[in-house]
């Protein structure tokens, strides 16, 4: 109970900042911007190779931006990966106001696609941005369809070698308030990855990589997990590229 109450105060905080927050007064350029950020990546492992994507893009000011979201993990055989009911392929519409100078809350829509092609809708909000010691971290929480409020961090940082070659270790968790057995998510700790990523930047908008990943899941996603068939846990190596324009 305390765990809902609290995805439910979070979600209400990140909307009311969203609307009704002042944006900070250090940037007054209210030109019109928008950026592109992805990833491909394989990942290359004898228990569940599959292919990822990422596509992240906005367009905006300083203070206000359209967020728009495209992600998923699709198997060798085709098939969407639920990740323990974690990810589908996710797509999300988000409305971003700027809170300080390293710091933007967002709150919108997402919709998502898993296996079988059971959907699931949500409303999401959260904040985003660059915490002490150059930590980039995304918060986001959410109630689904199903009544399920859930809550998912991804924390990175990066770590120059060269002028370059940049290391990245990353980690991500996400957690859930009760059992979605369609989709394979459990109450509690659903999942947790962290890894590491060496990339090189030819530019500052290509940069191949390669990388190495664990993924667990734990509580009930992973009796779901197991009762499917499914490993759960992944030691995984990766090989991909990072664009940005």
């Amino acid at each position: 109970m305390r765990t809902t109450r609290g995805l439910v105060a979070g979600l209400a905080l990140a909307a009311s900042a969203v609307c009704l927050g002042e944006p900070a007064q250090a940037m007054d350029d209210q030109a019109v911007w928008w950026r592109f950020d992805g990833f491909v990546e394989k990942r290359l492992t004898s228990v569940a190779p599959a292919t990822e994507w990422l596509g992240t893009a906005w367009i905006g000011n300083d203070a206000y931006k359209l967020r728009l979201f495209n992600g998923g993990v699709i198997d060798d055989s085709g098939h969407i990966d639920n990740e323990g009911g974690t990810k589908g392929i996710d797509n999300r519409f988000l409305v971003s106001r700027l809170i300080s100078d390293y710091w933007d809350a967002k709150a919108g829509v997402q919709l998502s696609i898993f296996d079988q092609g059971v959907t699931r809708s949500a409303f999401v909000g959260g904040v985003e941005g660059l915490a002490p010691y150059g930590v980039r971290v995304d918060a986001l929480l959410g109630v689904s369809q199903t009544g399920v409020f859930s809550a998912r961090l991804e924390a990175s940082y990066d770590i120059l070698l060269s002028q370059k070659l940049i290391a990245q270790p990353r980690v991500e968790a996400m957690l859930a308030s009760k059992d979605d057995s369609a989709i394979q998510l459990g109450g509690g700790l659903a999942r947790y990855e962290v890894g590491l990523r060496l990339r090189y930047e030819f530019a500052k908008e290509f940069a191949p990589y390669v990388g190495v990943s664990f993924e667990q899941f734990t509580g009930n996603t992973a009796s779901l997990v197991a009762a499917e068939g499914g490993p759960t846990s992944n030691l995984r190596a990766l090989v991909g590229v990072k664009v940005w324009f």
